[in-house]
């Protein structure tokens, strides 16, 4: 694909409306005036409406933005990434990553910091009860909520929920709290795998179930109330792990979904569609509703668009559907209900339904746009929150890693695979690199160009080559080498998250302990040495399935082991105790005791 040069808002970006072509980016002649990215990764509305604030990731500032003039009036400086908002009486409060996950309020006259709590890292997505007492916390590493007491502002418990939790909406009599969790749980090589939705009873802050989604339901970015509290509205992508990768035609490998949880009984009611019989609408990302229930909003941040579907609409062709479960395989559905508009810039995620439209922040072109819907045309304004953004190869890599427009039929990203900033998604795929009919489980591209060969039969030489490969044989696309170079650059300089098992940075007394067996007991430290705890060598394991044509696998790094489950190459291992136990691998750790296989294992998730 060639990218058309027409300016793009004096920026680093250009795209064709016309066809929605992928956004290249180029550097500012002017250096000394760039400025990096901000990201603006969450939005939330004054209870006058006059003010809409926005959370700039790497920004660290929450920007204070006139709605009646969409201008900026203030910018606050805040410490760490800020990482989620919510609006606190005449305060805000505000996620941040600073000291691996705070929870502050801050003054929206003065932009100070008034109070300051700990919670648990990865800190994201907050949400306050109706009587301003609670905050609820998504801990996105520790697979946990916080719940702080907001009068105190101290944390009183941590809820344990399930994987990678991103989002949260409480319920409208704020009795049950619903937790979206990013991946699956569990292992890979089963036919039914689905992340969840974790039912928290805010009486008790106690799970009272999981809602699983549809087959192949992962990357869960956000949920939403509907205002009558009747419905739950989540957003996610939707596998088709089951089958060979051969063709994208008609979401053979990924689609775009939307399910809708029946609040009153705690159950799936029904998972559509987002895309068109032709075309993706990948990476849906943010959901909102309005107020008199008539449309939904979903943003697509792999294909730079807003959907808004006619809610009553949608709700009768569910209700007509004698077998719901068939809604998930209907790529027709949207097609007389959804308007998709397309947008000026790169990477929506965040959207806010107001009175006459939506606000929707994109992420990678660090600007917010307001949708007037109340007119046919939609007219919107437009705001610039970096004019003068310095984009580099490490951006534009991310930023080509993230979008699906340069994708045959714009069916995916890399991101579809690799949904947890380049790491795994839970799923085996049968990728066909090796042969048909043997799935393998998604692999971390963390360090992937450092501990070649890639891929776990190691048939990729190294990363460059599976970078090039995955472009042309999963997207059916083609991007220029300099394009290819900064998606390169981009995964090198990937850096692994501090493990949650580490107590203050430091090994725990367990860990310790697990460290002298790992050391010392022979075997995993001859195929795990070095910085990355791997030889870079092909081993066989004598373990090979039903599917497989050898059991000779590339020895994979266990640097981040912790976030990348299930384990063994077709994520038969739910966990680190399922591998050492029951598969096998590392025979000489069979003859250790239930309390040496437990130091082992902590030490090995706190690399």
């Amino acid at each position: 694909m060639t990218a058309h040069e027409s300016p793009y808002r004096k920026m680093a970006f250009f795209l064709t409306k016309a066809t929605c072509a992928l956004a290249a980016v180029i550097l500012l002649s002017d250096f000394s005036a760039a400025t990096p990215p901000r990201s603006p990764i969450d939005l939330a509305l004054s209870p006058d409406r006059q003010t809409l604030y926005v959370a700039e990731l790497t920004g660290s500032s929450i920007a204070a933005v006139d709605t009646d003039r969409l201008q900026i009036r203030q910018r606050f400086p805040l410490p760490g990434n800020i990482t989620g908002l919510a609006i606190y009486g005449e305060n805000i409060l505000a996620t941040s990553s600073h000291h691996r996950g705070e929870l502050l309020e801050v003054n929206t006259t003065t932009g100070k910091v008034i109070r300051r709590t700990k919670v648990g890292q990865g800190a994201c997505a907050p949400v306050i009860d109706h009587q301003n007492h609670r905050a609820y916390i998504c801990n996105y590493f520790m697979n946990s909520i916080s719940v702080v007491d907001l009068k105190h502002f101290k944390e009183i418990t941590r809820v344990p929920v399930l994987r990678l939790p991103t989002a949260a909406a409480l319920s409208k009599d704020g009795s049950t709290l619903y937790v979206a969790n990013l991946l699956p749980e569990g292992p890979s090589n089963v036919k039914y795998t689905a992340a969840k939705i974790s039912v928290i009873d805010t009486a008790t802050t106690k799970v009272t179930q999981h809602i699983e989604l549809s087959n192949g339901s992962n990357a869960l970015r956000s949920l939403k109330i509907s205002p009558d509290g009747k419905h739950l509205l989540v957003t996610h992508t939707l596998a088709r792990f089951l089958v060979p990768t051969t063709q994208l035609d008609r979401g053979w490998i990924n689609t775009s979904a939307l399910t809708i949880i029946d609040t009153q009984s705690t159950s799936l009611y029904a998972t559509v569609l987002l895309d068109d019989i032709s075309q993706g609408a990948p990476g849906s990302w943010g959901v909102d509703m309005s107020a008199d229930q008539q449309h939904i909003y979903v943003a697509h941040s792999g294909t730079h668009e807003l959907s808004v579907i006619n809610a009553p609409a949608l709700m009768q062709k569910i209700a007509a559907k004698k077998n719901r479960s068939e809604l998930a395989y209907d790529l027709s559905i949207m097609s007389d209900i959804r308007k998709r508009i397309p947008l000026d810039g790169n990477g929506p995620r965040p959207i806010l339904a107001d009175a006459s439209g939506v606000y929707v922040a994109q992420y990678f072109s660090d600007d917010l746009v307001h949708i007037d819907l109340s007119h046919d045309a939609y007219p919107s304004r437009h705001l610039e929150m970096t004019p003068a953004l310095k984009i580099s190869e490490e951006r534009e890599g991310e930023i080509l890693f993230n979008d699906a427009s340069h994708c045959f039929q714009k069916w995916q990203s890399c991101n579809a695979c690799h949904p947890d900033a380049g790491r795994v998604d839970g799923l085996n795929w049968d990728i066909l690199n090796d042969g048909i009919g043997n799935p393998k489980n998604v692999k971390s591209l963390l360090f992937s160009h450092a501990t070649p060969p890639t891929t776990i039969t190691g048939c990729r030489a190294n990363a460059e080559i599976s970078v090039r490969a995955g472009v042309t044989h999963i997207q059916f696309a083609q991007l220029k080498e300099s394009q290819l170079k900064a998606i390169d650059t981009y995964l090198k300089k990937l850096q692994p998250e501090p493990s949650p098992y580490l107590v203050d940075g430091n090994l725990s007394q367990a860990a310790k302990r697990g460290k002298k067996i790992f050391e010392n007991s022979g075997t995993c430290i001859r195929c795990h040495n070095g910085p990355y705890f791997t030889d870079m060598k092909m081993h066989n394991m004598n373990n090979a399935g039903p599917a497989d044509r050898t059991s000779t696998w590339d020895t994979p790094t266990l640097r981040e082991v912790w976030r990348t489950g299930p384990y063994l190459h077709d994520g038969r291992a739910a966990t680190l105790m399922d591998m050492l136990k029951k598969g096998n691998h590392a025979g000489a750790a069979r003859r250790l005791k239930d309390q040496e296989f437990d130091d082992l294992i902590e030490y090995v998730l706190s690399l």
